[in-house]
């Protein structure tokens, strides 16, 4: 006799749909309960990772990847390697790892990172992961002297110093007077005597690089010229950009009426604006939140956006030399009742200011080592009478620590008063230029910043592989690169 079952009678009562769902259902179940039992059986590995198709540098600041499995933070941190070594420490998120730089990576270097993937505990091993780094090219950007390159911006990489690559960027009816750099490297922006405008009249350009350092997919090609804010009245004279980029800072003339001269700011993609200020000497600090300008009595700190406050003016400092580039600091000189020359270091946030050194030389430029340790590379005159001469100034070249203040002598730089001084962004070189003057002939002579008209101009690079830091280290050997004056290493 059949037993009557509850369960039985009412699955016969179900169509053969409703059978066929529930029977699908519970091999469903089936099946989750079983890999719930076992556990993700997929290989570790890397999900997310922020250097793939870039070009790393001075602004890079940090590494992330993601693993599609919780990790031992401890078993991931001891099997990273990168070669050359590239120093960091490491925060945790989860399953997100931040391997945040203590060092900058050197340029025109290839980094081979590798990370082995250990087996989950119930599923296979995972392949390593690896990555072949490209840091960005070492490479400098200057005005040409001699031949086609006279007067024109050249793109010079020494990446491999055997085989040099030069691109001439600009064409031959424009002579540059001053340029800088965008961040990217991409572009550069320079102010040029205009043949379209009267009287050798300044006006502002672009031009494109052909360096793609983010490795898009738009391509560039170098010498694409773009000319801005057509404006007939006034002759735009001299340029500082942010190290960011964010913020323009011109020094304009109107060509009609002189009394109608100062500086004006263009915030990244506005038209300028005047500030109501005039200034030969100025620098606009690297995020763009601020610029120091020479004033009559001192140097003063303008808030170019809200966030920086109010202005301050520094009293009794002759300039401002160099931001840090984190914009936290500010090196400036200053002359002394005793007529001695100091160098000072102001801090932006703390608004206190420390003497570092003081000494009977003047101080022509100062720029910080991008590096970690504290200290600075200047430029300072000695004074020197040759027989049947007058005292003529000649500058050398001096590392000075800005902890203890201790000066270390590098470089004389003798019959050269005036020398364009600019640090490599990994801190590994040293660019200078010596130019020879003559009187001015014409309004598209090329020009220094005493107008006097350069004659001939060389581009030399004082490799700075050490830390410079005690006497017995050997002084480094200037290398002539090319003929050439204001040069400026791409960041």
């Amino acid at each position: 006799m059949e037993r009557f079952s509850p369960t039985t009678a009412l699955w016969k009562k179900l169509s053969l749909f409703d059978r066929t769902v529930g029977a699908i259902a519970i091999v469903l179940v089936l099946l989750i309960a079983v890999v719930l039992l076992r556990g993700n059986q997929s290989p570790l590995m890397v999900t997310q990772y922020s250097w793939r198709n870039t070009n790393i540098g001075a602004q890079t600041q940090a590494l992330t990847m993601t693993f599609n499995h919780p990790v031992d933070p401890d078993v991931m941190e001891s099997g990273l390697v990168i070669d050359p070594p590239l120093a960091g420490k490491t925060i945790w998120q989860g399953r997100r790892w931040f391997y945040t730089l203590t060092d900058i990576p050197r340029y025109g270097t290839n980094y081979q990172l590798t990370l082995p993937l250990p087996a989950m505990v119930r599923g296979p091993r995972g392949q390593d992961f690896t990555s072949l780094i490209t840091s960005r090219a070492r490479a400098l950007a200057y005005i040409g002297v001699a031949g086609e390159e006279r007067g024109r911006l050249i793109l010079y990489n020494i990446t491999n110093p055997q085989q040099p690559q030069k691109i001439i960027l600009t064409p031959k009816d424009l002579t540059v007077r001053q340029f800088q750099i965008y961040p990217q490297g991409d572009r550069l922006i320079f102010t040029a005597t205009d043949p379209t405008r009267r009287g050798g009249q300044q006006n502002i350009f672009t031009v494109a690089t052909g360096i793609n350092n983010l490795n898009t997919q738009t391509k560039v090609l170098p010498g694409k010229l773009e000319r801005l804010w057509e404006d007939q009245d006034y002759d735009n004279q001299r340029i500082a950009l942010a190290a960011n980029g964010s913020m323009l800072v011109i020094a304009r003339e109107n060509a009609q009426n002189s009394a109608d001269s100062g500086l004006w700011v263009a915030p990244s993609g506005e038209n300028p604006r005047p500030l109501g200020i005039r200034a030969e000497k100025f620098i606009v600090g690297p995020n763009g939140n601020f610029l120091a300008v020479g004033q009559e009595g001192g140097v003063g700190l303008i808030p170019l956006i809200p966030e920086a406050g109010a202005p301050h003016f520094l009293e009794a400092m002759e300039q401002a030399l160099d931001f840090s580039a984190d914009g936290k600091q500010l090196l400036l000189s200053q002359q002394n009742p005793d007529f001695s020359h100091s160098l000072i270091v102001y801090d932006l946030q703390e608004r206190t200011q420390r003497e570092v050194l003081r000494g009977p030389y003047p101080l022509i430029s100062c720029r910080f080592d991008p590096r970690s340790q504290p200290r600075a590379y200047c430029l300072q005159a000695d004074f020197i009478q040759r027989e049947g001469e007058p005292v003529q100034p000649e500058p050398y070249l001096a590392v000075i620590n800005l902890t203890d203040g201790q000066a270390r002598p590098l470089l004389a730089l003798p019959n050269y008063p005036e020398v364009d001084l600019t640090v490599a962004p990994d801190g590994l070189g040293l660019m200078f230029d010596q130019v020879a003057t003559g009187p001015t002939l014409g309004s598209h002579d090329l020009l220094t910043n005493s107008q006097r008209s350069i004659v001939d101009g060389r581009v030399w690079l004082l490799p700075l592989p050490g830390d410079l830091a005690t006497e017995t280290d050997a002084d480094p050997d200037p290398q002539e690169l090319t003929a050439g004056f204001a040069p400026r290493w791409m960041p």
